[in-house]
C-alpha cells in the first residue's frame, strides 16, 4: 500500500470518527434536551464543532407567516436572532435557495455568489465561506442550518455529509419539540385567557365604585358646599372662604385619583390581552402615522403619581423634531411604559434593599427621542427612543439575558417578560432594541425603529 493510499485511508478514518462523534453527541442531545431552545443550541454547537466552523445559525420556517426566522445563532452575529425574511421572494441568500430546493449548498467565496451582504452589513460580521443544509422532516423542509467561515481551508463534500447527518437526526426532534412547545403555549394561553376574563370582571366593581363615589357623593357634596358658601359670600366673605378651604385639597386631588384608577384599570385590561397575544405569538400590529412625543406623553402621564411618590423625576426632552412615522400606537406606548415602569421599580427596590442611597434631590429618568431622516436603516432613516436612569444599573449576567427567552429579573416577583415584550414590539416594527448599563452607573435602554414600513 502506497503512502498516498495510507494518507487517504487515514483521512477517511478521521472523517468516520468525526461522524460517529457527531452522531453520538446529537443523539445524546435528542434524548436529554426537552426544550426547543436547548435542542437548537446543542444541535448548532455540535454541527459547528464537527465541521470546524467559526459561526453558524439555525433558521426555522414559520408556516403561518411564510417566513424563515433566525432561531439560534452562534458566533459574531447573535443579534440576528428573531430576524425574518420571505424565502420565496428573497433571491439573494443561500438560506432561501436551500430552503426552496431542499438541496445542500457549499459556497467557497461569498463575495462572488449566493450571500446577501445585508446581514454582514447589519452585524459587522464578515462571512467568507459557508455551508448550508436543509432541515427536513420526512419530505418537508422545516428550515435550514448554516455553518460560516471554516477555521482552516474550505468546506468540502465530507463536511456537507457530516452536516446532513446531524441535520437529519435533529429535524424530527425539532419538529417534536416545536409541537410540544406549541401545545404548552396553547395551554398557557388558555389559562391566561381564563385568568384575564376573571381579572377584567374583578375590575368592573372597582371602576363602578370609584365612579359612584365621585358622581353620587363627592360632586354633590362640593355643589352643596359651593351653594352654601355663595349664600354667605355677600354677608360674610371670610366665613364663605373658611367653609371651602378645608375641601380644597380634596378638590384638587380627586380628579387625578379618578383618572389614575381609570387609567390603571384600562392598563390592566390591555396588559392581560397583550400577555395572551405575546404567549400565543400572535401580536397583531396596526401601523398609522403618529407623533412619538404624543404617545410618550400620554403613556407617562399614568406614571407621574407613582414617580412622585418614589421621588423620581420623569424628564421628557423636546421631541418635536421627530417627524410623524408609521408605528403601532398601542404596542410602542406599552413598550415605553414598561421600560419606564421597570426603571421606577429597579430604583425603588434598590433603595429598599439599601443597595442605593436615597439622594436629597431624588432620582431621574430621562426619556428622549431623536430621528435621522436620511440614509438606510439601521444607520439612517430611524427614530431612536432612549429611556435613561441614574439608578442601580444592571449586573452583567442579567444584562446579557435581557430580551431573550431566559431573561432574568432582579426585582422580587419579576418574570423578565417585560423586556421580552419590548423586544417583540421592536421586532414587530422591524426595529432593534438594546441596553447600555453597568452596576452603579444607571441604565440606558433604547428602541430604534425605521421611519418607513414596507407594505405587506
Amino acid at each position: 500500500m502506497t503512502e498516498e493510499s495510507v494518507s487517504a485511508l487515514q483521512a477517511r478514518l478521521e472523517m468516520r470518527e468525526r461522524q460517529i462523534e457527531a452522531m453520538h453527541r446529537i443523539s445524546a442531545a435528542l434524548f436529554s434536551k426537552t426544550s426547543l431552545d436547548d435542542l437548537l443550541r446543542e444541535t448548532l454547537t455540535v454541527s459547528l464543532h464537527t465541521v470546524q466552523a467559526d459561526a453558524g445559525s439555525i433558521l426555522l420556517f414559520d408556516r403561518e407567516r411564510h417566513v424563515l426566522v433566525f432561531r439560534y445563532v452562534i458566533g459574531g452575529a447573535t443579534e440576528l436572532v428573531g430576524r425574518e425574511f420571505d424565502p420565496i421572494t428573497d433571491l439573494k441568500g443561500n438560506a432561501s435557495r436551500v430552503f426552496r430546493t431542499g438541496e445542500a449548498l457549499i459556497t467557497p467565496d461569498t463575495s462572488s455568489s449566493g450571500h446577501n451582504p445585508k446581514f454582514d452589513h447589519d452585524t459587522g460580521y464578515v462571512t467568507k465561506n459557508m455551508l448550508t443544509v436543509p432541515l427536513k422532516n420526512m419530505n418537508e423542509t422545516i428550515g435550514v442550518m448554516q455553518a460560516l467561515n471554516r477555521r482552516s481551508g474550505q468546506f468540502d463534500q465530507d463536511d456537507q455529509d457530516l452536516l446532513e447527518i446531524v441535520s437529519s437526526l435533529a429535524s424530527t426532534s425539532i419538529v417534536n419539540a416545536t409541537l410540544a412547545q406549541e401545545a404548552q403555549l396553547a395551554a398557557v394561553a388558555r389559562a391566561v385567557g381564563d385568568l384575564g376574563h376573571d381579572i377584567k370582571n374583578a375590575l368592573t366593581p372597582i371602576e363602578t365604585m370609584v365612579e359612584t363615589t365621585v358622581q353620587a357623593f363627592i360632586v354633590p357634596m362640593f355643589e352643596e358646599l359651593d351653594a352654601l358658601a355663595a349664600s354667605w359670600q355677600d354677608s360674610d366673605p371670610e366665613k364663605a372662604q373658611l367653609m371651602q378651604a378645608p375641601t380644597q385639597l380634596l378638590r384638587d386631588w380627586y380628579p387625578e385619583m379618578q383618572g389614575s384608577v381609570q387609567d390603571g384599570c384600562a392598563d390592566i385590561r390591555e396588559m392581560v390581552s397583550e400577555i395572551a397575544d405575546y404567549i400565543k405569538g400572535a401580536q397583531a400590529t396596526h401601523f398609522e402615522n403618529n407623533r412619538v412625543d404624543e404617545v410618550i406623553q400620554e403613556r407617562l402621564r399614568r406614571l407621574m403619581v407613582l414617580a412622585r411618590n418614589r421621588r423620581v423625576a420623569l424628564n421628557l426632552e423636546d421631541m418635536t423634531a421627530v417627524p410623524p412615522f408609521p408605528f403601532d400606537n398601542r404596542l410602542l406606548g406599552r413598550a415605553i411604559f414598561n421600560l419606564v415602569n421597570n426603571a421606577l421599580g429597579a430604583i425603588n427596590d434598590a433603595v429598599k434593599r439599601k443597595n442605593l442611597e436615597m439622594r436629597p434631590e431624588g432620582f431621574n429618568i430621562r426619556i428622549t427621542a431623536t430621528a435621522v431622516t436620511d440614509g438606510v436603516f439601521p444607520e439612517g432613516n430611524y427614530c431612536c427612543i432612549n429611556v435613561e436612569d441614574d439608578g442601580p444599573g444592571i449586573p452583567p449576567h442579567v444584562r446579557e439575558s435581557l430580551f431573550t427567552s431566559k431573561a432574568i429579573s432582579t426585582t422580587p416577583g419579576g418574570t423578565g417578560i417585560g423586556t421580552r415584550f419590548v423586544k417583540s414590539v421592536a421586532d414587530a416594527h422591524h426595529g432593534t432594541v438594546g441596553v447600555i448599563s453597568e452596576p452603579g452607573n444607571g441604565s440606558c435602554f433604547w428602541i430604534k425603529l425605521p421611519l418607513t414600513q414596507s407594505q405587506p
